[in-house]
């Protein structure tokens, strides 16, 4: 079975929110090939969150501009098979199909990204919820160890006007674990087992299958 299905369904499945920083192609007339990095989880991840239970759908692309390039070319270098440096942070982002909150997963995993290691998660850290994305959420991580994962979780609100995300779930701990599922040239497929605690003492959990692959391709103007 491939690893990757046809993106062509998954950049159209419904009820799909992606944060604009992560949203925006480039287009070019003739030149070099354009480049892209596709993050999506090939089914609904499941988040566990106050005696609920939500399956969220993800999807979205990576391009430079908008992304700062330096991070852009890490993510996708990473994914080629590079192993420079310490970790790759990747965000995953989605709407709850009830109650319409954002939520927000980003993972940092060790660059080896070898197929079938499993990485406790040892670390928990803090992505903001913002139009413009947060620097952290995507690019080079600099984990505490090598041989463990960290994660950042937040579910918020986002109002307009002001133009404001009200969080209303804040990961402070986590546990749990981030295996490398299937490891190829340009993508990588990683299942989630994770529980995130918030500084009430309330806990989200999870699960489910993610994947980021590379994409190269020529995208003609009108």
């Amino acid at each position: 079975m491939a690893l990757y299905r046809d993106m062509r369904r998954h950049r159209w499945a419904p009820g799909l929110m992606l944060l604009p920083s992560l949203a925006i192609s480039a287009c070019a007339c003739g030149g070099d090939d354009q480049l892209a990095v596709s993050t999506f989880a090939p089914d609904p991840v499941t988040v566990t969150r106050d005696g609920a239970t939500r399956k969220i759908e993800t999807i979205g692309q990576l391009t430079s501009p908008p992304l700062d390039g330096s991070r852009f070319q890490f993510v996708y270098s990473t994914l080629e098979g590079s192993s420079t440096g310490s970790g790759v942070a990747l965000t995953f982002s989605g709407r709850d199909p009830v109650t319409d909150d954002v939520v927000i997963l980003t993972v940092a995993v060790p660059v080896a990204l070898r197929s079938g290691t499993e990485y406790r998660v040892g670390e928990t850290f803090t992505i903001e919820p913002t139009i413009d994305g947060d620097p952290r959420a995507i690019g080079p991580y600099a984990l505490q160890r090598a041989d463990q994962a960290a994660a950042a979780f937040s579910v918020s609100t986002y109002v307009f006007p002001p133009g404001q995300f009200n969080i209303g779930f804040r990961a402070v701990t986590s546990s749990g674990s981030i295996l490398v599922v299937q490891r190829e040239q340009g993508g990588v497929q990683l299942a989630l087992n994770v529980t995130f605690t918030d500084a009430n003492g309330k806990t989200a959990v999870v699960s489910g299958k993610v994947q980021a692959r590379t994409q190269r391709y020529s995208q003609p103007c009108d």
